[in-house]
């Protein structure tokens, strides 16, 4: 869009140049909640599982303080009741201490709403408190403890068929861990802690250290030459079965280091070997090493939530909550549609908000294109770019633009009308009186819906903007025969059909776009009332003649009336007339002061009556053509005619049907600015009969530099 800070005096009003002059939507400050992005999937770093980390050997010696560790044996499994005998006295045997966990000081889970920089909800944050304890068993004077130290703890959250991991942060000090959650995993956690179902429970992984001696093994890792491997695979490690092969792309891609032999040599000869280079003795006796291992335990958490907020565990800011806030479509609607007589499904959807009192959401099935409040034209216009360095240029455009305000179609006479409807089947909140100022509309602007515009290829190409209740369009094209051919729909008044579709939370509706050039919306009559005099002074402010056809009168107190009979018969207002109405002929019955005026009305558009004064404006890049058909024969029903513009090969199409014949076409096209053109357009006219049967045919030549106007013969 071009610059919104360049103005331009237009009467008395400073007004944006080349921006639309838009009715705004009435503003909104209960539905501003955007719906939270899902851009950033949710990660963690899942910690690797150890199950023992060999230190540098130590000299044995004899401890100086009471202390035991276990002996761990090449087979021992080491589990949470495992037993193992203590290294210096083979007479103790040592057990693992039970730990316990609880939520830390009454406070299980606790999140809060985070927003954003303009304060609306953009996602949440949240944290699941734990706290640990290490409790020793009741043991016999043989057996002992072993002194274990927690390093890491892994939040386990289920979701469908799979894991989400979190890292927790651990305090030996207080023995507490808390792990951080953000949007998507705060809702998985508070659904797995509460759920009653085993496969959404989650579960947390404890992972301790503790001191222990095993024995230093000496695993002699080799490989001969890859050309003696039989069948591609080979062993990992000479202590473990054969169970697990590698293949032989994998050994060639990360190969261990490879000797290769001149002379074959038998395994037993090729250890001796190793060992001789490396000055291993087999006969010494084998040593023992102090080593540090992991012991891993698993919890299951799982807490119902409770019927006491006072005790909950699950708290936000204001305290302990004993709902269920989230589901895994926690976008909850403030939205009800509701459906009131006299407003048909086809033409509005109505959706009442659950949590403010009279304010009703308006989806109109059709949106059309509106007009500017202060020249009361179409909201539309088409900017050609073009070069132009000096004369005799031979550069053509480069661009053109289209720019257009569509809104929803219902008039202020349609809103009155609704909040009328809306008190009679019961769905005004509250005290009644006073209810036409109590309700209020929004739009799906008001309440950041998303939209996508769909079934249209020139409408979906456009930059789209809103403005207030309004979508502003934007579309930009290099191609000459696409730009006129949207031209020419624009100027014969042939709509083009869109869909947009709305999605807010879980609402999602849709709505046609019907663009075109002679059905648009806007209130063009402006009326001043006189409770002194009893007079309504009305204007059509539209360049085009309006038909009066209802009158809605609003008094005080909200007391209505409706004429439908007054304009039966009351002439069309043309372009800037101005009539009195009196109150008596409107309402005989009136009493009380008149507050407002709603009218029913049809802006009787006339693009044709134009064409003479648009002809006149054709450019050398843009011109214009006017395509008159001739009185016909009784036998033509339909005649078609096909141009091509010589210039630049763009080929159009038109058809008429015989209702039409007398109904001039305003035909457009775009030239290249060269010194040397074309002028001429060959076109070829087919006459149809009523049974859709070809009953002549004609191919012509025309000039459009000598006139502006295309005759097409009787057959």
């Amino acid at each position: 869009m071009p610059d919104l800070n360049t103005f331009k005096l237009e009467g008395t009003k400073l007004v944006p140049i080349n921006r639309f002059n838009l009715e705004p939507a009435k503003p909104s400050t209960s539905f501003t909640a955007a719906t939270l992005k899902k851009e950033n999937e949710f990660k963690v770093i899942e910690h690797p599982i150890i199950h023992s980390i060999e230190i540098k050997p130590v000299i044995i010696g004899f401890p100086i303080f009471e202390s035991y560790f276990p002996l761990i044996e090449d087979d021992s499994t080491i589990t949470e009741n495992a037993s193992f005998k203590d290294y210096f006295k083979n007479d103790i045997t040592l057990f693992f201490p039970q730990v316990e966990i609880e939520p830390n000081n009454g406070t299980l889970f606790y999140y809060e709403n985070v927003p954003d920089k303009s304060g609306n909800r953009a996602g949440l944050i949240g944290k699941v408190t734990l706290k640990y304890s290490i409790k020793n068993k009741e043991l016999q004077a043989s057996q002992k403890g072993i002194t274990l130290n927690l390093r890491e703890a892994i939040l386990n959250l289920k979701v469908n068929r799979d894991f989400v991991k979190v890292n927790g942060i651990v305090n030996t000090t207080t023995q507490e861990i808390q792990f951080d959650l953000i949007d998507e995993a705060v809702k998985i956690a508070f659904l797995n802690l509460v759920s009653n179902l085993n496969d959404l429970k989650s579960n947390l992984d404890l992972f301790f250290d503790f001191k222990g001696y095993t024995k230093l093994k000496r695993n002699f890792l080799f490989a001969k030459d890859i050309a003696f491997i039989k069948q591609n695979v080979i062993k990992k490690d000479l202590t473990t079965a054969p169970t697990t092969i590698t293949p032989k792309a994998t050994l060639i891609s990360s190969p261990l280091m490879v000797k290769s032999a001149v002379n074959r040599m038998a395994p037993k000869m090729a250890i001796s070997e190793i060992q001789r280079e490396n000055s291993i003795r087999a006969d010494v006796q084998e040593e023992y090493v102090k080593s540090t291992f992991l012991l891993k335990i698993n919890k299951i958490l799982s807490y119902p939530i409770g019927t006491n907020p006072a005790t909950s565990l699950y708290k936000t800011i204001g305290g302990g909550f004993t709902n269920i806030p989230f589901n895994l479509n926690d976008d909850f609607s403030q939205f009800k549609q509701i459906f009131v007589s006299g407003f048909n499904f086809d033409k509005l959807s109505i959706y009442k908000s659950m949590v403010q009192p009279n304010t009703f959401l308006l989806i109109s099935k059709v949106y059309s294109l509106s007009k500017d409040l202060n020249t009361m034209k179409p909201c539309i216009s088409t900017i050609f770019h073009a070069y132009e360095e000096g004369a005799g240029t031979t550069e053509e455009i480069s661009k053109i633009s289209f720019q257009f305000a569509i809104g929803p179609n219902l008039s202020d006479f349609d809103l009155a009308k609704l909040k009328i409807a809306l008190l009679n089947n019961n769905f005004i909140d509250g005290d009644t009186a006073d209810y036409f100022d109590k309700v209020q509309f929004l739009f799906p602007n008001d309440i950041a819906s998303e939209y996508e515009v769909s079934g249209n290829y020139f409408l979906q190409q456009s930059d789209i903007t809103t403005d207030g209740k309004h979508f502003l369009f934007n579309l930009s094209t290099e191609n000459l025969s696409e730009a006129s051919i949207m031209i020419n729909a624009l100027n014969n008044t042939i709509t083009q059909y869109a869909n947009i579709n709305f999605k807010h939370k879980e609402i999602k509706d849709s709505s046609i776009i019907e663009l075109n050039i002679e059905q648009t919306i806007g209130e063009i009559v402006e009326s001043l009332i006189d409770n002194t005099t009893k007079k309504i002074q009305i204007n059509n402010q539209s360049i085009s003649n309006c038909k009066l056809n209802s009158i809605l009168l609003v008094y005080n107190q909200n007391v209505t009336y409706l004429n439908s009979t007054f304009f039966k018969n009351y002439p069309q207002l043309v372009s800037n007339d101005t009539k009195q109405l009196d109150f008596t002929a409107l309402n005989p019955t009136a009493s009380g002061d008149l507050k407002s005026v709603f009218f029913d009305f049809e802006n009787i558009e006339n693009i044709s009556s134009e064409f003479s004064q648009v002809v006149s404006q054709s450019t050398a890049y843009n011109r214009y053509i006017q395509v008159q058909i001739k009185s016909q024969a009784a036998a033509t029903a339909r005649i078609t005619i096909e141009l091509t513009v010589l210039e630049t090969g763009s080929k159009f199409t038109i058809e008429r049907l015989k209702t039409e014949f007398s109904t001039p076409i305003l035909f457009n096209f775009i030239v290249k600015n060269t010194l040397s053109n074309s002028t001429l357009i060959s076109y070829k006219v087919n006459y149809y009969d009523k049974n859709d049967n070809l009953t002549g045919t004609k191919n012509d030549v025309f000039d459009f530099s000598k006139t502006s106007i295309l005759t097409i013969n009787k057959k």
